[in-house]
């Protein structure tokens, strides 16, 4: 018995037939060629609606060369800094009719490989890397074989990869830097994945607020590794386990902040009183913990939404665009957790809003 076919979905001949026009015509309209008069076109698009015809991505993608779908590669789906950069792709993706494939690495670099190497089998016509993990040489590789590529909060140089960077020297100055003019002397830092571009850049800044200062940067206050609220508690237990612990932290994230307050809570001592904290990142959460989290604010949405359309720009322009490395400008939200007297969240003195810049890389 034949295949019951009354509800099958109307294909590109019948679309063809009902418009009194050639399937490349209607192919032509369908992906905004020219070469179709203004008569042939209305018909095309009238029986699209009325037949509620969808073109076949696949079949469509032969003709543009171009899947309709970016891939966006990051770190850790648990950590609350992602959400808001992933909205900001999704959001700027979705009004250039593009969608998103979301893919976790778990920080390892080795699953990194693997779901970029999935992501370009399912022909993705360009992706996004946020935290990345993999070897520069890797990406370089990549930009080679002519894959459009957007890092965020990583710089390649390379023509055919752009970045969206928050400048994280600045942010690491000025966390420290606040905690100096709090009349902290001895500042730890709890340190992320070695590796990390952000780890390096927040240490970097951590040390030129030291040194502005004449402080000498002692190593024995470097603890942590980890971007975790666990890894943040095993760190400032070890911290505080020296015999001369510090008397403020400046932490990598958000997390290993408030991992950082629990131990020292942990421990039958107070926040900020025994031990001032500063984060980086201004998750939700970071208002809301006990005492609220000082912080070093990154525009999370603002940078996906960049790092996405920054993305397009490539995937559609005629040629590459110009090596170029967008950096936004954090800024420092005081809460309670650094022992600063204000208590609402305010900007610290003469730190200007969010900005941006373009550096040519």
């Amino acid at each position: 018995m034949p295949r019951e076919t009354r509800n099958a979905p109307p294909t590109i001949k019948q679309v063809a037939a009902l418009a009194r026009v050639s399937i490349k015509t209607v192919s032509r309209v369908i992906n905004g060629a020219a070469y179709v008069s203004d008569a042939a076109r209305r018909r095309v698009l009238r029986v699209i609606e009325r037949l509620n015809y969808r073109p076949n991505a696949l079949a469509r993608g032969l003709v543009t060369r171009r899947s309709g779908s970016i891939g966006l590669v990051i770190a850790d789906i648990v950590n609350p800094f992602f959400p808001p950069l992933v909205r900001g792709v999704e959001d700027a993706a979705a009004a250039r009719g593009y969608n998103v494939i979301l893919c976790d690495t778990d920080e390892d670099a080795a699953r990194e490989r693997a779901v970029i190497s999935v992501l370009l089998e399912k022909q993705v016509d360009g992706l996004i890397l946020c935290a990345s993990r993999v070897p520069s040489g890797y990406l370089k590789g990549l930009a080679d074989e002519g894959v459009p590529l957007v890092l965020v909060n990583r710089v390649l140089a390379h023509p055919r990869a752009t970045a969206v960077v928050v400048d994280g020297v600045e942010g690491g100055r000025r966390a420290t830097r606040h905690l100096l003019d709090l009349g902290h002397r001895r500042i730890a830092y709890l340190a992320g994945p070695a590796g990390s571009f952000s780890h390096r850049s927040r240490l970097r800044g951590d040390r030129e607020a030291l040194a502005a200062r004449k402080i000498v940067f002692d190593p024995s206050l470097v603890a942590g590794g980890i971007a975790s609220i666990a890894a943040g508690r095993q760190a400032m237990a070890e911290l505080l386990d020296l015999k001369r612990p510090p008397s403020a932290v400046f932490a990598f994230d958000d997390l290993m902040a408030i991992g950082a307050i629990e131990e020292v809570r942990r421990r039958g001592r107070r926040v900020p009183e025994d031990v001032a904290i500063v984060g980086f990142d201004d998750i939700d959460l970071a208002a809301f913990v006990d005492p609220p989290l000082t912080t070093v604010a990154q525009p999370k949405t603002e940078m996906g939404r960049l790092a996405a359309l920054r993305l397009l720009e490539m995937v559609e322009g005629s040629s590459p665009p110009r090596p170029r490395t967008m950096t936004l400008t954090p800024e420092l939200v005081i809460r309670r957790s650094c022992g600063a007297r204000s208590i609402p969240t305010i900007r610290a003195p003469g730190t200007p809003g969010p900005s941006r810049k373009e550096a040519l890389t």
